[in-house]
């Protein structure tokens, strides 16, 4: 009985020990190491269920997780719990604590060779790496076999890519299809959205190696050499053609050169008929444009007598906006002279106040009554001399406005007035100025014209009659 109460005694003190030593941090490595093996993957990504050994009187349990590893914790009440790297003490009820670790390391999947058909039947083979990492551990966990799944997902995407292009853009660049880039984008958007890889991150895809079939590279090279030897035929042909249109062009321009000659003969011929017939209708057309010109100038002077006209009109209708003025303020005055009646009313009123005084100090009798009489009659006076004196005001306040608005009225008369002088002199003379400049003009254009009829001997007709008609033009402008 003894032995057995030293064995239970020596294991709760021990059981108190390792707790004491663990709670504070002084586990050692090497044990800790021989009681919870390094993760094994058996997944790729994650391990199988362990146990998780419990310490001190079995209430709870030390969960190390090494670095790039995650821990899932299978709790006994089928609570899951994640744990990222670090030490962890556990405590909850009895039972088994089953734990796995799932990889959180980024990790390169090579797939390939993927060997298929191309959209135009030929063999082609593709090498890729694909680069990807765990976001939920919780799903890789219950996984059965991610990678597995990966690399089928992958080989399923290329297949596609290869049975959707040509040969062509498979193993090189058609036009703006293919690249080393096209397939890594596919199978990278391909397998993003592919809900057979949840739980997994897709980092990126790299195209490593591409094969594809012998028997088509030989067929594309064989095209290319006769390809180039028909650019080459082509080539020569042209050159050939070149030089025969060469010389039937060097031929048509000697047949056109000497044509051109026999035409210019011909057209020198009509050339000098035509001048004389020009020389004779320009003589007519000079008559003319100086009748033109002289209408012209009849118009100019209607229309500056119609100015003059409206000018005058514009000064009747400032005479009659000023007499308007004068019969205003007339008005005003008379409406002064009113006022002044009124005040001297008020002073008759004061005077009839007064002598109302006079008789209410006779007339002890009746003080009451004409005390009253005569509050009424101040408020009355008051209220009239309050009417008369607003009126008054709002009659100053007008009268001040009429004078200032007349005053205004007037300047801006007066300055409209300056200001249509001065410009009726500056275009009068102007006009005069232009009308002495078309003038000097017609009559150098009838000098010109005198000259070219009657003196055709010293100065050639055809020079002479150009010149006026130039002097004519530039005067019409």
């Amino acid at each position: 009985m003894s032995q057995l109460q030293t064995m239970v005694k020596g294991a709760v003190e021990g059981a108190i020990v390792d707790g004491i030593a663990a709670a504070r941090g002084e586990v050692d490595a090497e044990q800790m190491a021989h009681t919870l093996p390094l993760p094994r993957f058996v997944t790729g990504l994650a391990t199988a269920p362990q146990t998780l050994p419990r310490k001190g009187l079995g209430v709870a349990a030390q969960l190390v997780v090494p670095p790039g590893a995650w821990a899932v914790a299978h709790m006994p009440g089928g609570e899951q719990k994640l744990y990222t790297p670090g030490s962890y003490w556990i405590w909850g009820q009895p039972g088994a604590i089953l734990v796995q670790w799932v990889d959180a390391r980024r990790q390169q999947v090579p797939v390939g060779p993927v060997e298929g058909w191309s959209a135009d039947k030929w063999r082609v083979r593709l090498w890729m790496l694909i680069d990807m990492a765990v976001s939920d551990p919780l799903l890789i966990a219950a996984h059965r076999e991610p990678l597995a799944a990966l690399m089928s997902a992958a080989r399923a995407a290329l297949l596609g890519y290869i049975e959707q292009h040509r040969h062509a853009a498979l193993t090189g660049v058609e036009g703006t299809v293919g690249g080393m880039d096209a397939p890594a984008r596919a199978v990278t958007e391909r397998l993003r959205t592919d809900p057979a890889l949840a739980g997994l991150e897709i980092l990126n895809a790299r195209l490593v190696e591409r094969q594809g079939d012998e028997r088509q590279i030989e067929a594309a090279t064989a095209a290319t050499v006769a390809a180039s030897q028909i650019h080459e035929d082509l080539r020569v042909d042209a050159a050939r053609h070149t030089a025969h249109l060469q010389g039937l062009e060097s031929q048509a321009a000697i047949s056109e050169r000497t044509h051109s000659l026999r035409m210019a003969e011909t057209a020198a011929m009509a050339r000098e008929r035509l001048l004389a017939q020009q020389a004779e209708v320009q003589q007519a057309t000079l008559v003319a444009r100086l009748d033109i010109v002289m209408a012209q100038i009849r118009a100019q002077t209607a229309d500056i007598t119609h100015d003059e006209q409206v000018w005058q009109a514009e000064q009747h209708r400032l005479q009659v906006a000023w007499e308007n003025l004068q019969q205003y303020q007339g008005e005003s005055h008379h409406t002064d002279q009113q006022i002044r009646l009124l005040g001297a009313q008020q002073d008759l009123a004061r005077a009839e106040g007064e002598t109302a005084l006079a008789l209410a100090d006779r007339q002890g009798s009746q003080v009451l009554a004409l005390a009253e009489m005569q509050q009424h009659l101040a408020e009355q006076r008051a209220t009239q001399s309050r009417l008369v004196a607003e009126r008054r005001e709002e009659h100053e306040r007008a009268l001040l406005e009429l004078s200032l608005r007349h005053d205004q009225m007037v300047t801006e008369q007066m300055q409209k007035l300056e200001q249509w002088r001065t410009e009726r002199i500056d275009v009068r003379v102007q006009q005069q100025r232009q009308h002495d400049r078309q003038l000097a003009g017609i009559a150098g254009a009838a000098q010109i014209a005198a000259a070219s009829a009657g003196v055709r001997t010293e100065v050639d007709q055809q020079t002479v009659t150009e010149a006026g008609l130039k002097m004519l033009q530039d005067l019409a402008e």
